[in-house]
């Protein structure tokens, strides 16, 4: 062999070797950019599916639950398009169809039941509903929604968002009536009723529930009309005294 040959072997390794070390890092770049947005879509499929659970016992339809459950659904074949082996997203592809099937039907798998217990909660579900909102929003912006359902949908996020809020005091509010505590029973009902009055939500209902809230302060009923506040558990048995905390005020 002579030396020219044996240069040009040599440098024709070389460019083989920096080939080769190019192609592997170009692959090992791709799967790294395919893991990290496998990982994004998990995060998102879980706070989705988060948001689903967390919303439908705030809502009167499973309508809002249905369309984010859908967007989960495409999430997941996008992950399993893009790794045909992707298996931690077979759960939660499971529970996905199966809550599809019911919410298709009509069929709630929660109980409808906005109060919570705690500001902590309160604040939780509310931002559950904000999501919510986004989700639709993106719909109507990707054509599948019609404005008008748009429209409806968040209107109905919007009422909800306000009724956490009232709910959750007027049930601690009963609580307090119950213990035989009328200053605490004021000062919720007074805070619900607050929150209703300065509400923007353009709904007939929110004049009644303000008015019915009114009704509760001045001693004249226990509770809410059950088509505005089906949440009955606590609902006291006798009437509180409201009459020494109103004069204090």
């Amino acid at each position: 062999m002579s030396s020219i040959t044996g240069i040009t072997l040599f440098f024709t390794l070389i460019i083989f070797s920096l080939v080769v070390v190019g192609f592997a890092n170009r692959i090992q770049m791709r799967n790294r950019l395919v893991g990290h947005k496998l990982q994004q879509m998990n995060l998102r499929i879980d706070e989705l599916q988060a948001v689903c659970a967390g919303i439908e016992p705030l809502l009167e339809s499973v309508l809002i639950p249905r369309l984010i459950n859908e967007e989960v659904l495409d999430l997941i074949q996008s992950v399993k398009r893009l790794d045909a082996k992707a298996s931690f997203v077979d759960i939660k592809l499971e529970h996905a169809q199966t809550l599809a099937r019911a919410l298709d039907a009509g069929q709630r798998t929660q109980p409808f039941y906005r109060g919570q217990p705690s500001d902590a909660a309160i604040a939780k579900h509310k931002h559950y509903l904000t999501e919510a909102a986004r989700v639709v929003r993106r719909h109507r912006a990707l054509g599948r929604l019609q404005t008008d359902e748009m429209d409806a949908y968040i209107r109905e996020l919007a009422w909800t968002h306000l009724m956490v809020d009232v709910i959750s005091y007027i049930l601690q509010g009963h609580k307090a009536v119950t213990r035989k505590d009328p200053v605490v029973a004021y000062g919720y009902y007074q805070r619900a009723q607050n929150l209703a009055v300065s509400s923007k939500v353009s709904d007939d209902r929110r004049h009644r529930l303000v008015r019915e809230i009114g009704e509760i302060l001045a001693g004249k009923r226990l509770t809410i009309g059950t088509d505005l506040m089906p949440e009955s558990n606590f609902n006291p048995t006798s009437t509180p005294h409201f009459t020494p905390v109103v004069t204090q005020n």
